[in-house]
């Protein structure tokens, strides 16, 4: 069972961070962890200013949700640097069991869509990281659930691996579980029946009911649509690089812009 007891939550003070901050607390509290709140002044911005900026954005820090996280142990960290590699460093001495930010912002999420920030962070770390699109459109504390989520499987070396993780996560909140595998061969039975079976395998020995997608097209896409037919909380997919992380690997990141709610890629 993901046993979340660290989450680092990187924040530029924007919109999109504060809309996070609400699926921090969510997380936090139902596992009962303690928050890093970290700020990066980014030199490329400030260059020699950064020295004396950096106080002045620790106090911002220090009053930055204060209310919304007066209930939890936190740690609010200001350093100076490239953001990205900040982050990394944070995770690599911090160990967190979770990274939790926004796919773009107002501040140093800004650059691209997804964000070179955010990008680099997935693909420099090995722990879990949450992510949303549409975290600036966050509903109140008191109506974020995970009554359904969605686990997105290639039926590579990883799927035990991140079926165990949506499994236990799902099992933690009561959810509705489902699996969702994209295809280009939807229309050729025995290529259905062989994933059919492999999913079936994987499901037996944990005794665990889900509801089984498979669909054919564009992995992103479909997996996207598979997210809102499911009406899916939350979506789980693996992430990576290489031919063992199978097509998630290789589309993680247009899964993370396509999905009509937070993913957590592991």
């Amino acid at each position: 069972m993901p046993d979340i007891k660290r989450i680092l939550f990187p924040v530029d003070f924007s919109q999109r961070a504060i809309g996070a901050a609400r699926y921090v607390e969510s997380i936090a509290g139902r596992f009962d962890a303690e928050i890093m709140l970290l700020h990066v002044v980014d030199l490329a911005t400030h260059v020699s200013l950064a020295p004396r900026v950096q106080p002045h954005i620790q106090t911002q820090l220090e009053s930055f949700l204060a209310d919304e996280f007066k209930l939890f142990t936190t740690r609010r960290v200001c350093t100076v640097g490239d953001p990205a590699e900040e982050i990394v460093k944070a995770v690599q001495s911090w160990d967190p069991d979770l990274v939790m930010m926004p796919s773009y912002g107002l501040g140093f999420f800004r650059p691209s869509l997804l964000g070179s920030v955010t990008a680099k962070v997935l693909h420099d770390v090995a722990c879990p990281v949450w992510t949303s699109v549409h975290s600036e459109e966050a509903p109140p504390l008191e109506s974020i659930r995970y009554a359904k989520v969605l686990c997105a499987l290639d039926l590579g070396k990883r799927s035990h691996h991140v079926f165990d993780w949506a499994r236990s996560f799902a099992s933690e909140y009561q959810a509705d579980l489902g699996i969702v595998h994209a295809t280009p061969w939807v229309e050729a039975p025995q290529f259905v029946a062989e994933a059919r079976n492999w999913i079936a395998a994987l499901l037996e020995p944990t005794a665990t009911t889900a509801t089984v997608l498979i669909q054919g097209g564009e992995a992103a896409k479909t997996v996207a649509c598979a997210a809102k037919e499911f009406q899916a909380d939350l979506l789980v997919i693996g992430r990576g690089a290489g031919d063992d992380n199978g097509y998630l690997g290789h589309s993680a990141y247009n899964m993370l812009r396509e999905s009509p709610c937070p993913v957590i890629s592991i």
